[in-house]
C-alpha cells in the first residue's frame, strides 16, 4: 500500500509539472485561425445554452497558471455569438478550499462576463477547506465559505451545500457532499430535499439538469477509471454508499441529465483500451424504460492521461436545449475549438 501511495504521489506531482509546462506553452502559442470557431447555437430554436466545466482545481501558488487557463476559457465564453445562459463549475473548483483560492476564482470571474448565471458545485477538494474538522462552523467552516462565495461570486444566497435554481424555465438542481471525504455524504435532509426538488422540476415538463461532483457508482468506468485498480471497491470514484438512494430518485422521472466530474478522464465515446469500458455520455433506464443521461465532464486542469480519453487542457461541455432534444457539444474553451467527435444528441420523451 505504501508503494502504491508513493507511486500515486509521484504521478500527481509529475502531472502538475507537465500541466504547468503546457500552460506556459499555450501562453505563447495561439491556435491557428482556421481551427477557431466562436460559441454559437448549433441550430435555430435553441431555448437554453450553458457551459459545464469541472475540476479546475484552482491553486494560488503559482496563480498565473490557473489564471491563464481560466482567463482563456472565460474569454471564449464571453465572445460567444449566442450568449450562454449559464456557466456551471461542477466541483473541485479549488485545490484545497482555501479563501485565497476562492478569491482567485472571484478575481478572474470579475474580469469577464461569461454567462447570465453562475453555478458553483462543491467537490471533495473544496470540502477540504480550512477548519474542515468543524465543517459547519457558522463563521469559518467549509459550509460557511461555500455560502459566502456563492453570494459574492454568483449573487445567490444558499443555506446548504445544495440548492436549486431555474434558467429560462429549466430546472438546475445542485447537490453536494456534506463532509470532507473523497466520496459523498448526503444527509437525510438533503435526500428528502432532492426528492422534493425533482418532483417540482418534473412538473414543468422540461428536461431536468442535475449536477453533482461525484458520478453514480459504476458509471463512466468507475471504479477502475478513478483508482486505476481492477480490484478497487465498487464505490470508489462514485457517490459511495448512498449512490443507490440517489439513483432511486432519478429513476422516477423522464428527461433527466446528470452531470458529474471527479474521475479526471477525458472525452470518450467508446471502450478504453487501458482499463474499463466507459464513455463520457452513458445511459441508464428509468422506471418507464426511458433514458437517464449521465454526462461526465473532463478535467479542465490537471488531466490524467492514464485514465484515457481525449486529453486537452480547458475542455468541457456546451449544452443546448431544444423543443424535442438536448445537444451535448464537446469544446475546448482554451483554444476556442469544437470537438464534434464526442458530441451527443439526446431525444426527449
Amino acid at each position: 500500500m505504501k508503494d502504491l501511495l508513493t507511486k500515486k504521489g509521484m504521478l500527481r506531482a509529475a502531472t502538475i509539472v507537465i500541466t504547468d509546462l503546457l500552460v506556459l506553452l499555450m501562453m505563447v502559442i495561439s491556435p491557428t485561425p482556421r481551427t477557431v470557431a466562436k460559441i454559437a447555437d448549433a441550430q435555430a430554436g435553441c431555448r437554453l445554452s450553458f457551459a459545464d466545466i469541472s475540476d479546475t482545481h484552482l491553486r494560488d501558488k503559482p496563480a498565473i497558471v490557473f489564471q491563464t487557463l481560466m482567463n482563456l476559457g472565460l474569454s471564449d465564453m464571453e465572445r460567444a455569438e449566442d450568449r450562454l445562459d449559464a456557466l456551471v463549475f461542477n466541483g473541485d473548483i479549488t485545490e484545497g478550499g482555501t479563501v485565497a483560492q476562492w478569491e482567485l476564482l472571484k478575481g478572474v470571474l470579475e474580469k469577464h462576463d461569461a454567462a447570465d448565471k453562475i453555478f458553483l458545485v462543491t467537490g471533495n477538494h473544496d470540502n477540504r477547506g480550512p477548519n474542515r474538522e468543524n465543517f459547519n462552523d457558522p463563521d469559518n467552516g467549509v459550509k460557511a465559505i461555500f455560502k459566502r462565495y456563492n453570494r459574492s461570486i454568483a449573487g445567490r444566497k444558499v443555506n446548504q451545500m445544495y440548492y436549486a435554481d431555474s434558467v429560462n424555465g429549466y430546472s438546475f438542481i445542485v447537490r453536494g457532499s456534506e463532509d470532507d471525504s473523497t466520496d459523498a455524504f448526503l444527509s437525510k435532509k438533503q435526500l428528502r430535499w432532492f426528492a422534493s426538488a425533482m418532483k417540482k422540476a418534473a412538473a414543468k415538463g422540461k428536461p431536468i439538469f442535475v449536477f453533482m461532483h461525484q458520478p453514480l457508482n459504476g458509471t463512466h468506468g468507475t471504479p477502475y477509471t478513478f483508482d486505476l485498480d481492477r480490484d478497487a471497491d465498487p464505490d470508489e470514484g462514485g457517490i459511495g454508499a448512498q449512490s443507490d438512494q440517489v439513483l432511486k430518485i432519478l429513476k422516477k422521472y423522464d428527461n433527466v441529465f446528470y452531470f458529474s466530474g471527479h474521475i479526471h478522464s477525458g472525452f470518450k465515446k467508446e471502450g478504453n483500451p487501458i482499463g474499463a469500458q466507459y464513455a463520457s455520455v452513458e445511459f441508464l433506464k428509468n422506471n418507464k424504460g426511458n433514458p437517464i443521461t449521465l454526462v461526465s465532464s473532463p478535467m479542465y486542469i490537471f488531466f490524467d492521461i492514464t485514465r484515457g480519453g481525449h486529453m486537452e487542457l480547458g475542455c468541457g461541455w456546451v449544452v443546448e436545449a431544444y423543443r424535442n432534444k438536448v445537444l451535448l457539444r464537446a469544446r475546448n474553451f482554451v483554444t476556442g475549438t469544437w470537438l464534434p467527435a464526442y458530441d451527443e444528441s439526446v431525444a426527449l420523451v
